[in-house]
């Protein structure tokens, strides 16, 4: 079923679950955090097979919104499985700024993305060479992937702001709502 299967991917801070909230609650689709599949509590990683086999129990699900970058050696898969794929490229100081304000207001209490409810102030710098690595090595390879004619099926915006984002919001919805509805009628 087209229209139905969205990957949402961005570096950290990008906004990636607040979207992927906002578009699951408006067009009834569940939505999947990778961050809650992929980490424990204090900031213990979950193993890359046990990851892989939740993952994999996810892509058989008609319906279903997907956010997060996880397990990078997953990512292929992932935006071969996607129906449409909303791809946040922010600039680094912009996602490095949102990181770490949003450690800082969450610091040593629950966050509804993630399961880290200790000290993640202390851990500015992990999250520092995090978000450094996806967008030095890790993006490049993607946006390499995502030119490719592999994925010239697919549908793919690519959102380089928050304001761009909020400008084409309407846009993105309506799109995939109407490959939805026009799913329903075949």
């Amino acid at each position: 079923m087209g229209g139905c299967k969205i990957l949402i991917i961005g570096n950290g801070g990008t906004g990636k679950s607040t979207l992927a909230d906002r578009l699951g609650r408006e067009l009834n689709i569940p939505v999947t955090h990778l961050d809650m599949l992929s980490w424990r509590d204090n900031f213990e990683r979950v193993p890359e097979e046990e990851f892989v086999n939740e993952l994999n129990k996810i892509f058989a699900k008609e319906k279903m919104i997907i956010e997060g970058w996880a397990y990078h050696s997953t990512m292929y898969n992932r935006l071969k499985w996607a129906d449409k794929i909303i791809y946040l490229k922010y600039p680094l100081d912009r996602c490095l700024d949102s990181v770490f304000t949003r450690n800082k207001e969450y610091n040593n209490r629950a966050y509804p993305f993630d399961p880290f409810t200790g000290d993640r102030e202390s851990m500015h710098d992990l999250y520092r060479k995090a978000v450094e690595r996806v967008h030095k090595e890790y993006e490049p390879e993607v946006q390499s992937w995502l030119s490719s004619s592999a994925f010239k099926d697919k549908e793919i915006f690519v959102i380089s702001s928050i304001d761009e984002l909020n400008k084409r919001y309407s846009d993105i919805f309506l799109n995939i709502k109407a490959d939805i509805n026009s799913h329903k009628t075949q």
